[in-house]
């Protein structure tokens, strides 16, 4: 198996520029990614094929069950979800939740409480209390991820909830991707170092997992947040966009590129490289929107196809180089998510995972309308006003 790794790496490292050396020693410098081989993907495309594959690992985990959620809501498939981790948590298997308070402000206390009762370990990231310095409230965790047993585990943009898990024209479209073999006893360990610095609960588990390769897939973990002195994520996006050849395809829900950023996709298509953006049509966050629609005159005057999705709301945070180097998560590319946030993505080098990304994407843009400049330039007059507005307060977003 070993063996067999290293043939198939050496040979993605002769035909892509973006597993080259060069590159690979820049990445390491600026992402300090947490690099593991002998990986089994699979990527997760809707939200009931998640929930239904949710439940079933945690009905069949007999030890333990971590849990990091931005929202975590009280609806019904968070009840769902609730009951089962109660019942697991009954049989004795070890239950911890970690939810964003903010987040999951509008879920009830009475609902996190009752898991407690019943032995659900529960942990609220960062709670405001008016003793604390209001500078640090905006650092919120926006990860999500879920590990059962050691054995499987589940990084996406999904939160808990209803609208993440149902098909319908207000429900949001999102991807995740499940994860087997060794890269899952790093992510426990980046949830056990944040959960006991936010709980002070010393996780103690028994596991006599061995973390063998199950496959060949390479999975590099990308963190960032307040506590990195890089923008690791964005640094990711950035090196991986200058060096594609041959394409580049982004779809993100919340897209209000910086300057570099931009400059590295207007390069890339100087270069040859198709560079599409898939972009929500409908929104849950207006302002994100008009904030993006002030880069659009420079982007497709620049030669990038720029898409938005209809019929769902698009939630989802992925990108394909070259159709080998992938990235899965919650990091969105706007400066909240980039630098105060906590985020936490995937980066899986494999052909084959690529294909079934860029065949997702693909699906995604036959669902959506392709924005022309000359259609674009023809707005209303208050919606470019709404654009300038927005724009000011980017910063923030």
């Amino acid at each position: 198996m070993r063996r067999r790794i290293k043939r198939y790496r050496r040979k993605l490292k002769k035909k892509f520029l973006v597993l080259s050396r060069r590159f690979l020693n820049l990445f390491y410098k600026t992402t300090k990614p947490i690099i593991t081989r002998g990986n089994k993907t699979q990527l997760i495309k809707s939200g009931p094929e998640a929930f239904e594959l949710f439940l079933k690992f945690i009905k069949n985990s007999k030890k333990y069950i971590f849990l990091e959620y931005y929202i975590f809501r009280d609806d019904k498939h968070g009840q769902i979800i609730s009951d089962a981790l109660i019942n697991k948590a009954k049989e004795g298997v070890k239950v911890f939740l970690l939810y964003d308070f903010i987040g999951s402000i509008d879920t009830k206390n009475a609902f996190f409480e009752n898991l407690r009762k019943n032995g659900v370990i529960v942990c609220a990231f960062n709670p405001i209390k008016f003793i604390s310095n209001p500078l640090n409230w905006e650092k919120r965790n926006h990860k999500k991820l879920a590990i059962f047993d050691g054995l499987k585990a589940f990084v996406s943009g999904w939160n808990i909830g209803s609208e993440y898990f149902e098909i319908h024209e207000e429900a949001m479209r999102d991807v995740g991707v499940l994860l087997e073999g060794p890269c899952i006893k790093r992510l426990e360990d980046i949830f056990k170092q944040t959960f006991e610095k936010q709980s002070a609960i010393k996780i103690s588990i028994e596991n006599k997992n061995v973390y063998e390769p199950v496959g060949n897939d390479e999975v590099w973990i990308i963190e960032s947040g307040p506590k990195h002195k890089f923008r690791t994520i964005y640094n990711a996006y950035r090196l991986a966009i200058m060096s594609a050849r041959k394409q580049v395809w982004i779809e993100n829900a919340y897209f209000v590129p910086t300057f570099r950023l931009k400059r590295a996709l207007l390069n890339a298509v100087k270069k040859g490289v198709d560079v599409r953006i898939i972009l929500p049509d409908k929104i849950d966050v207006p302002i994100v929107k008009y904030a993006s629609y002030n880069h659009y005159k420079t982007l497709l005057n620049g030669g990038i196809k720029i898409y938005e999705r209809n019929a769902m709301i698009l939630h989802s945070k992925i990108a394909c180089i070259d159709k080998v180097w992938t990235t899965v998560g919650s990091a969105n590319l706007h400066k909240r998510s980039l630098e105060k946030n906590f985020e936490l993505n995937i980066v899986v080098i494999s052909e084959k995972f690529g294909k079934t990304v860029e065949d997702f994407i693909l699906e995604d843009i036959n669902k959506s309308k392709m924005i022309e400049y000359s259609e674009w330039a023809k707005r209303p007059f208050i919606e470019k006003v709404k654009e300038k507005i927005a724009y000011l307060f980017s910063i923030f977003l």
